[in-house]
């Protein structure tokens, strides 16, 4: 064993890192500026009917789960010899297309007809969706074909996270423009622009390993079949539908937490959640070597729950209404363990390649998709409900809401996030985190990547 390599002395280049880090900023500003005006500009601008946007959504969540495990497995099987790759390929060519199909969205068919607008969203959001989906997942499985060191994945992770900082800084200010229809659309241009360069530098620098490159992966059903064999791979499905839940009722519905938070708080709550965010991730890799990542989520998710949960009590009473900035700091704080989410989904992949023989990076996003990506849906739908139920008035200020209505949002924005964490908590409670963060474990397949390599 002495004269094997093994996951913890493999290292990157510099350059292979950049060249997946930059994707990042793509991923960030346009899922961040879709998910923060989608609901606004259809929902509360263009005032599409209620049924109609519920209908919309599901059909929004039906394409979005069924695409990604079609992408996953073609791109786990690709004819590497014709095409020069298994990821990279989907990132080079389709990137243009998504770039187009996100700056569509934002320029309404009708303004007052429907039955347009029905069809603008759906056909709109769903090509962007598709093409997203494409693009983004063959782009996360770069990185198990990277790397199976678990704090390289998670460094990486982490260069990631600070990258999506500073990229996040100008998406800050969409909350202030997206009332303005005009200035919204050239800035979705913009946001395309920049999202179009980050790709180029993707396809550039990035790299694939190229032992990995002639594994394949069984027919779409038996993959299917295997990957949901997978233990571990249930249970990150589990945890992450619950932390979709919480992300897509969180960015969507800022324009209505701006009722409580006034229009210059939204500015300090994204400064709080990615300052304080950020810092506690990079704590969380550092206790890794001391504690192990599961024993960290669990801790972190448990403390997030208890203080959100006091924190929405508190706010209930308007004398007490300034308690929602300690609350912010705190779950912003001890969210900070989701920087072990991508760790978590990529051992699997690696567990089950020792059961198979192959890598199918592909195939494991994509049936992660399949189950999770509704999640993008249920959220808002959820979201909707409670609003009118609590007789939420659609795009009028706070002076006119009802009581109820700002209950409403108060509870969106502090009690649902708990619920969700907490379902996510007691899918972490059965992961088997410490099998797969083990030597014994990293070794036994470091074994069997050396065989490909020599066989290669």
């Amino acid at each position: 064993m002495n004269n094997i390599k093994t996951p913890r002395d493999e290292k990157i280049s510099s350059k292979r890192i950049f060249g997946y880090v930059i994707g990042t900023v793509p991923l960030i500003i346009l899922a961040g500026f879709f998910s923060l005006v989608y609901v606004n500009f259809f929902y509360d601008d263009l005032k599409l009917d209620e049924g109609l946007w519920i209908i919309g959504l599901i059909i929004y969540m039906v394409v979005n789960a069924l695409n990604d495990p079609i992408v996953g497995y073609y791109s786990d099987n690709m004819d590497v010899k014709r095409w020069g790759s298994r990821r990279i390929f989907f990132i080079k060519y389709f990137s243009p297309f998504l770039i187009v199909s996100f700056i569509f969205i934002w320029f309404p068919w009708s303004l007052d007809n429907q039955i347009v607008i029905f069809l603008h969203f759906v056909i709109t959001v769903c090509t962007y969706e598709t093409l997203f989906t494409i693009v983004t997942m063959t782009w996360y499985a770069l990185l198990p074909d990277m790397t199976s060191n678990i704090d390289s994945r998670n460094k990486i992770g982490l260069i990631s996270g600070i990258i999506g900082f500073f990229a996040s800084i100008p998406i800050m200010i969409v909350p202030y423009i997206m009332d303005n229809r005009f200035l919204l659309q050239i800035s979705s241009i913009f946001v395309a622009g920049i999202s179009l360069v980050c790709y180029v530098f993707v396809v550039k620098f990035s790299k694939e390993t190229p032992e990995y490159q002639h594994d394949k992966s069984p027919p779409l059903l038996k993959a299917v079949k295997q990957t949901l064999k997978s233990k571990s791979y249930i249970l990150f499905m589990g945890y992450n539908f619950a932390a979709i839940l919480q992300t897509s009722v969180g960015l969507s519905y800022l324009f209505v937490y701006s009722l409580i938070l006034g229009s210059e708080g939204i500015l300090y709550f994204f400064l709080i959640y990615i300052l304080v965010g950020y810092s506690s991730n990079i704590i969380c890799v550092k206790l890794r070597f001391k504690y192990g990542m599961k024993k960290i989520m669990m801790s972190y998710m448990s403390l997030q729950i208890i203080g959100g949960t006091i924190s929405f009590l508190m706010i209930l009473n308007p004398a007490t209404e300034w308690f929602i900035w300690i609350g912010i700091l705190w779950t912003s704080f001890f969210g900070g363990s989701g920087v072990f989410s991508t760790s978590l989904q990529t051992l699997p992949i690696d567990e089950d390649e020792l059961k198979y023989g192959s890598r199918r990076e592909g195939m494991f996003f994509g049936v992660n998709a399949l189950f999770t990506m509704p999640a993008y849906s249920i959220g808002p739908i959820i979201a909707t409900f409670i609003l009118g139920v609590l007789n939420y008035i659609r795009d009028a200020p706070v002076e006119v809401q009802p009581a109820s209505a700002i209950i409403g949002i108060k509870f969106l924005f502090f009690m649902l996030p708990q619920i969700f964490t907490a379902i996510a908590l007691l899918f972490i409670a059965f992961y088997p985190a410490a099998y797969l963060e083990s030597n014994e474990f990293q070794d036994q397949l470091s074994l069997l990547h050396n065989k490909k390599k020599e066989s290669f």
